[in-house]
């Protein structure tokens, strides 16, 4: 007679358990898409924002900021709180996005992308080794 109520003891436990479990995996599927997102949407805007041409870096600061407050909102599941932060020089820009959800027990994602303004094509075309000519 003792054995017969062992089976429901260790299922109360397990069972609980379980559920648990799955509900962490899909919460920590949700973050871990959104992290890719903010940083795939970062570089993206980022590189778009790169090349040199007639703006200001004032002006190119502020369409990536729209651009990026455009697109993420489409793309994120579970950040809700996200902000915004470019800064670009004739050199470097860098692109910040940070944020919190809802129901994740983490503060949050943060996130810092720096994309260099290079003309990689001009460098490339001054290099001697491209040609098969050596430098010396």
């Amino acid at each position: 007679m003792k054995r017969k109520g062992r089976y429901v003891v260790e299922a109360a436990y397990l069972v609980p358990g379980l559920c648990i479990l799955l509900v962490y995996l899909v919460f920590f599927t949700l973050y871990a898409h959104d992290y890719a997102v903010c940083v795939h949407t970062a570089l993206e805007c980022g590189i778009q924002g790169s090349y040199v041409d007639a703006r200001s870096d004032r002006q190119v600061e502020a369409d990536l900021r729209q651009k990026l407050l455009q697109k993420l909102p489409q793309r994120l599941l579970w950040l809700q709180n996200e902000t915004v932060e470019v800064k670009a020089d004739p050199v470097r820009i860098g692109i910040k996005v940070s944020g919190t959800g809802s129901f994740l027990p983490v503060d949050g994602i943060h996130i810092q992308q720096t994309i260099y303004r290079i003309n990689p094509c001009s460098i490339v075309r001054r290099r001697r080794w491209l040609a098969g000519k050596s430098g010396t």
